[in-house]
């Protein structure tokens, strides 16, 4: 049985700077990068193909990615069951191990399966978890930070609340930092939105004492401009050297070339935007990783559409040659 809410909101009961977190600023900064919200490849059975996954990882990271966030939305974590989810973090961590950092995604309907999630996060070595708010029912702002509390005191590893308001009940929002800061292991958020205004002040709120990684892969650059410090995005899986690249190109103040890369990037993500979660699937199998089927209920992609997503030449060109691929 779960304890007690220990503590209600209050968004005015502690000032935003006043943390209470077990992390260095250099562990915080260590987080900053490139992820890849890292596809799940099924099988013809429609199980977890544990081949592709290792050559995905191995794929990206030699790409020049810093992480993987695993089982979240990209990863259909949400359908999957609970031991499908372990093994698949396990499989990430045993291929990522000192090349690349590893967050698990345990966010859960159900507060009691996230928390064996992430203590089996601590267990294999993930670098940290995180979770969206609540599903499917709208416990409010203060539901929201008791399933949370659950969740990161169940370990000890870094935790970053995962915001995506347009799929959950309820957004985080800049006043609410004061009390997820109460969170001791509490270091950060990914933010998917299109808000730039609102992830610009999450971002100027937390400071060096926290660290936002943007979810909107078609907004990276403005993300980086607005206090970003890294990505967790879909395309990432397709384009991993692009994402890098933009990020080396913003880091070293080349904002011109990042805005050329960006542009190529972008369309790339007005195909993926229009064809849903199986044509990111469709161009992977295209490109030599055979990632099988979308789980229900996302449906496979119609003769018609299957058609066009081939058609796409342009954006097989922007994705990379399949012989580089074939190297891997």
């Amino acid at each position: 049985m779960l304890p007690a809410a220990p503590f209600f909101f209050n968004p005015k009961r502690f000032d935003h700077r006043e943390k209470y977190m077990r992390f260095t600023l250099e562990q915080i900064k260590s987080f900053e990068g490139v992820y890849s919200a890292l596809l799940t490849p099924f099988d013809k059975k429609g199980r977890v193909d544990e081949e592709v996954l290792r050559m995905l990882i191995s794929y990206q990271l030699g790409q020049g990615l810093n992480g993987f966030f695993v089982c979240g939305s990209t990863g259909e974590g949400f359908l999957m069951s609970p031991e499908e989810r372990r093994r698949v973090a396990e499989i990430v961590v045993e291929e990522a191990r000192g090349k690349g950092k590893v967050i698990v995604h345990v966010g859960h309907i159900s507060s009691d399966v996230a928390v064996s999630l992430a203590r089996h996060a601590e267990k294999i070595g993930a670098d940290a978890i995180s979770s969206t708010p609540p599903i499917y029912f709208d416990v409010r702002i203060g539901g929201t930070f008791y399933h949370y509390q659950l969740i990161a005191g169940a370990c000890s590893l870094p935790f970053l609340a995962y915001n995506i308001p347009a799929t959950t009940p309820i957004g985080i929002l800049p006043e609410h930092l004061s009390t997820l800061s109460k969170i001791e292991n509490f270091i950060g958020m990914k933010y998917t939105g299109y808000n730039l205004f609102e992830m610009g002040t999450i971002a100027e709120k937390m400071g060096q004492r926290g660290i936002v990684l943007s979810g909107s892969d078609e907004m990276f650059l403005p993300a980086l401009v607005m206090g970003a410090r890294g990505s967790i995005g879909s395309t990432q899986n397709l384009l991993p050297g692009k994402f890098a690249e933009i990020y080396k190109s913003f880091k070293n103040g080349e904002i011109q070339r990042a805005r050329e890369l960006q542009a190529e990037v972008n369309r790339v993500v007005r195909v993926l935007l229009k064809y849903g979660s199986p044509a990111w699937k469709a161009y992977m199998k295209r490109l030599g990783f055979d990632c099988g089927q979308c789980r229900p209920p996302f449906k496979p992609l119609l003769p018609v559409e299957n058609w066009v997503v081939s058609q796409k030449r342009p954006v097989l060109q922007w994705i990379g040659d399949a012989k580089v691929l074939a190297r891997v």
